[in-house]
């Protein structure tokens, strides 16, 4: 019989409506308070989850009573956590090496390397190899931690100047560096299992890095017949090829497509997209990627996807804290915005800490990748009028 330990970092995920088969066999370790968690065999909210070991320590000591059969987690950050627990007490699921190649962002590149391209990169142990690659590949560099998520910690060196700046900030011992690649981003994500599969294409709206200048954040969906979509696929299947991958995962990859028409690896990762991803998901194709997933992860039937194309797609735009009180607006006014919704944990004051930072965000429909951005633009625009009236 099943016994399946969850460490879930998402605020609203309800695990009893997505394992509505295991709900009584579930042990779950949360980063956050959940509801919905009367019929789980144990529940504990615990306190700053990801730095503390005590749910390792906790899955260990009940697994000697009574041994589990699935680890998961939706946490990209306990990836390699729930890795190390499956080996320790031979319990099927993703491996070691598997978590840190999509962890480890070095790790990452050298093994996609062998089947894509990726920009130059390298580990960096001191400034002086950092010093050392731009002199050899020139500016401008990004600079970034290698197991960091949500574009925290980032730094573009685009001169000397940059590179002074950046001596001045406290060195850390989890760096690398790569080339800045020139060219929009596009994202695909995707969820793989036995006899499942499912791929969609998306767009940024705007670089990753535009919110640390204040650019709001999006993302647009393209419709799944589209040339360029396929392409993206095709470039997903490559890359993952190249790597040793669980029976049953999500995956979020994230890719350039440079003025030269060529497709550069930015990153990948073995988990389910951040953000509003698995809202427009569900919005456009009606799979819930969290759900299909953790499902797949346990063993347990998923409905395959609709083979036939959606009838609309969707994208969100995210407006940006503004690092000073303001008055939100309300919902804005168009028939073709289908969720909107105010970040109510926000201090009034709150400044952009991470890509996925927001004091409102809304999601809109189009037929298609052009109209959707025509009215993301048009929702931004009504929304940042907006701001400080509050109407």
């Amino acid at each position: 019989m099943s016994n399946v330990a969850v460490i879930n970092y998402g605020q609203k995920l309800d695990y009893a409506a997505m394992l509505p088969e295991l709900a009584d066999r579930l042990q779950v370790f949360s980063h956050h308070e959940l509801k919905n968690t009367e019929s789980f065999a144990r529940y504990e909210y615990v306190e700053n989850c990801e730095a503390v070991p005590y749910a390792e320590l906790m899955i260990r000591r009940l697994a000697r009573d009574r041994p589990f059969t699935h680890i998961v987690t939706d946490n990209e950050y306990d990836l390699e956590r729930a890795a190390r627990m499956r080996e320790s007490l031979g319990i099927p699921g993703q491996s070691t090496k598997s978590a840190l190649s999509f962890r480890d962002k070095v790790v990452m590149k050298e093994v996609a390397s062998r089947a894509v391209p990726t920009p130059r990169f390298a580990r960096l142990d001191s400034v002086s190899e950092l010093s050392e690659f731009i002199e050899e590949l020139g500016y401008p560099v990004v600079v970034k931690p290698v197991k960091q998520g949500g574009s925290r910690d980032i730094s573009v060196l685009r001169g000397e100047d940059d590179l002074l700046a950046f001596s001045r900030t406290p060195w850390r011992e989890d760096l690398m560096v790569e080339d800045f690649i020139e060219g929009r981003m596009y994202h695909v994500d995707a969820v793989l299992g036995d006899g499942f599969r499912f791929v969609a294409s998306s767009r940024y709206l705007r670089s990753c890095l535009g919110v640390f200048s204040g650019e709001n954040s999006g993302s647009l969906q393209l419709r799944p017949e589209d040339a360029f979509a396929h392409r993206l696929e095709e470039f997903f299947d490559r890359t993952l090829d190249a790597f040793d991958v669980p029976p049953a995962s999500a995956y979020h990859l994230e890719v350039f497509h440079t003025p030269a028409d060529e497709l550069v690896l930015c990153e990948i990762a073995s988990r389910v997209g951040g953000d509003r991803i698995p809202a427009l998901t569900r919005a456009t194709y009606g799979v819930d990627l969290h759900a299909a997933a953790l499902r797949l992860s346990c063993g347990l039937p998923v409905d395959p996807p609709a083979t036939t194309p959606p009838a609309e797609v969707h994208g969100s735009i995210s407006i940006l804290p503004q690092g000073r009180p303001v008055s939100l607006p309300g919902r804005p006014p168009f028939p073709w915005v289908t969720h909107y919704e105010l970040n109510e944990r926000l201090a009034p004051d709150a400044v952009t800490l991470h890509s996925a930072s927001h004091l409102c965000f809304a999601i809109v429909r189009g037929a298609d990748t052009a109209e959707v951005e025509r009215r993301l633009f048009e929702t931004e625009a009504w929304l940042m009028a907006r701001l400080d009236a509050g109407q």
